[in-house]
Order: structure tokens, then C-alpha cells, then sequence
């Protein structure tokens, strides 16, 4: 609806009905913009809480990647210290 249009239909009210209806009017409008706020708002939250959740798995995974990389060297590592260990108790060997 144009400008004119509602100018024709306002003016046909008297000054009472004229500021009840731009009242209405606008609050109508500004109802209209707080669901939009509203529901940017809850897409926000839900992008930040799978983000939290994604963040939560992806360090999860690296903690499990790492403790097992961490087990592989853990289990080499008594077989590494036999043999540290063989090669001290040679050195200490005096000649007779």
C-alpha cells in the first residue's frame, strides 16, 4: 500500500483512531523485528553449542590419539631400557 493510500485512509479516522492505528502500527512492526532478533539469537546459541560440542570431540580425539601414540612408545620402551640397561652393566665390568 502506498504513502497516499494511507494518508486517505488515516485522515478518514478521527485524531484518537489515527494515533491508535500508528500505535498498532508500530507495534506491530516492532513485534515483528523482536522474533527476528529472537531467532537470530537462537540460531546463534545453536551454532555456538555445536561448536562447543565439535571443539569437545575434536580434543577428545587428539587426547585418544595421543594416548595411544603415548601406549605404542610405553610398550617399546622396557625392551629400550634392557638394552640401556645390558650396556651399563658392560661398562662397569672391570678387566681382570
Amino acid at each position: 500500500m502506498g504513502i497516499h493510500a494511507v494518508s486517505v485512509m488515516l485522515e478518514a479516522l478521527n485524531r484518537d483512531a489515527q494515533h491508535a492505528t500508528i500505535a498498532k502500527f508500530i507495534q506491530n512492526e516492532l513485534d515483528a523485528e523482536r522474533e527476528k532478533v529472537a531467532l537470530l539469537h537462537q540460531q546463534g546459541s545453536q551454532q555456538a553449542e555445536l561448536l562447543r560440542e565439535q571443539g569437545a570431540q575434536q580434543f577428545e580425539l587428539l587426547r585418544q590419539q595421543q594416548a595411544a601414540a603415548g601406549g605404542s612408545m610405553h610398550s617399546r620402551r622396557p625392551e629400550t631400557l634392557k638394552i640401556d640397561i645390558s650396556k651399563y652393566r658392560g661398562s662397569k665390568r672391570t678387566p681382570s
